[in-house]
């Protein structure tokens, strides 16, 4: 890629010895001919404003190839983030390439009791969002269809880490995710499958099944916020 054999250099050149590590994590991160939306975790000794204004440029044409802004955090806001980071940090183990310098997400231990917590914190503000969303949107199919995709890759996220939790393989594809949940979680898993499909295989739905996977949604995702609540790990 040469985009991002650019920005490495980039990087190096303006970080030097502070630069530890540069991680492509993510869908796209072991797709070593990915042209877009490749996420990048940045990894410094230390980071002061300076460091910031010296990588701006470089970042923003980056950014400007379609790409995510990357994540940059110093090696001790890693270390020091697997408790309030646990969801994400398991998922960039199971998916993950070192683009440069240290492999520090191969240390990384995940505690379930955080995990869970997490699940159940994504759960809550994924409810609000979608209560909000619906009250301002509900009279819009264009828009209820942005919130219903939205809603999905975040419940998606989810259940991945659900499927850990439980010491159960993750498989790649969404709806095989939703199934191998479903035997975890109680959920409508026709509309699950659906809007996995819609998302990711370019399902369609008319606007019966629209009001119906609506409806059904809001239920799902409150029993899943209390079904997630009651877990102990």
């Amino acid at each position: 890629m040469k985009n991002l054999d650019k920005l490495v250099e980039s990087l190096k050149s303006s970080l030097s010895d502070n630069l530890v590590s540069i991680i492509a994590f993510g869908s796209q991160a072991n797709v070593l001919d990915a042209k877009l939306n490749l996420n990048l975790m940045i990894i410094t000794n230390s980071l002061e404003a300076e460091n910031l204004y010296e990588i701006s440029k470089p970042v923003k044409n980056w950014v400007k190839q379609k790409n995510p802004i990357p994540v940059i955090m110093t090696k001790d806001e890693w270390y020091s983030s697997f408790d309030v980071y646990a969801l994400e940090y398991s998922d960039m183990k199971d998916n993950y390439r070192v683009i440069y310098g240290e492999d520090l997400v191969s240390h990384v231990s995940i505690n379930k009791y955080f995990l869970r917590l997490q699940c159940e914190s994504e759960l809550k503000n994924l409810l609000l969002k979608y209560k909000n969303n619906f009250l301002m949107n509900v009279k819009s199919d264009r828009e209820m269809k942005k919130l219903l995709n939205n809603v999905i890759k975040t419940l998606v996220v989810i259940f991945r880490s659900i499927l850990r939790l439980h010491d159960r393989a993750v498989p790649y594809r969404a709806v095989d995710i939703i199934e191998h949940c479903s035997d975890i979680l109680s959920f409508n898993k026709i509309v699950m499958t659906k809007l996995a499909k819609i998302k990711y295989e370019n399902d369609i739905c008319n606007k019966q099944e629209l009001l119906f996977i609506e409806n059904e949604l809001l239920k799902d995702i409150q029993s899943l916020l209390k079904q997630v609540d009651a877990m102990h790990f």
